[in-house]
């Protein structure tokens, strides 16, 4: 049997070539993206254990490093929206749906939040968006309710300036004629 001799040089770029991908194969996240996933692990601790505080700074931390991160506006506006603080929760709702427009549920949900909180108009123009999404159709029926409300309201301001307009000129269509003497 006879040993085929491999010249140094070929095994020293095979060494090399072998070393580099098993380098990279275990090259380490950099710190930033370390110091991400630990805040992110702390998140999901916080929220678990029920630590509202400790929740809302890491949801803030987190939106500062990556502020177009749609699903964390999207769970912050959760969280938010279950503490009751309606007009943050609005603002996060809708910048989830401003990064991620194609999510009926980050629009849809911006468009009902507006509808709880009074703003019609925005909500009408949200929903509307996510009912004409695929998997938005749960958003119908909120999208009906603003459009008719809406449109109540247009109805009414309408009678309310035919109302304003009527008695001016129903008093002068109504007065008595002067009387002349003329009899």
């Amino acid at each position: 049997m006879t040993v085929k001799k491999i010249p140094l040089a070929a095994l020293l770029i095979a060494s090399c070539v072998f070393a580099g991908q098993s380098a990279q194969a275990q090259v380490p996240p950099s710190p930033a993206a370390q110091s991400y996933a630990i805040h992110d692990d702390l998140l999901k601790c916080y929220v678990a254990l029920g630590k509202n505080a400790e929740t809302e700074a890491e949801y803030k931390w987190l939106l500062a490093q990556r502020p177009s991160n749609a699903p964390y506006h999207f769970n912050y506006a959760l969280f938010l929206q279950h503490a009751g603080r309606k007009a943050p929760a609005a603002a996060e709702y809708e910048k989830a749906a401003t990064y991620d427009g194609s999510n009926p549920d980050f629009v849809g949900s911006a468009g009902q939040m507006f509808f709880f909180m009074g703003n019609y108009t925005k909500a009408y123009q949200y929903l509307g968006k996510a009912m004409q999404m695929p998997g938005g159709e749960k958003y119908k029926a909120s999208c009906e309710s603003c459009r008719t409300y809406l449109q109540n309201v247009a109805n009414a301001r309408a009678a309310n300036q035919a109302a304003k307009a009527a008695p001016a000129g129903a008093a002068a269509g109504h007065s008595k004629p002067k009387d002349d003497d003329d009899d």
